[in-house]
């Protein structure tokens, strides 16, 4: 193999091991509600939460990739 090849397969090994990462649904630590992703669906249920005790601080992060 040449180091061209071996730098493509490197490179591909590493893609395809950042998109498993990422695309991997996330996991809470024990105690915690389980990790969902907001939705047109679900947006009533994440109000309700988010609003369920205003002596709790809450911190929204939402991210966009433009």
């Amino acid at each position: 193999m040449t180091k061209k090849q071996i730098a493509i397969l490197i490179l591909a090994a590493l893609v395809l091991f950042a998109a498993d990462y990422f695309f991997q649904p996330g996991v809470a630590p024990p105690g915690q509600q389980a990790v969902v992703s907001l939705s047109n669906r679900n947006f009533a249920t994440f109000q309700q939460a988010f609003d369920a005790d205003p002596s709790v601080p809450r911190l929204v992060l939402m991210l966009s990739p433009t």
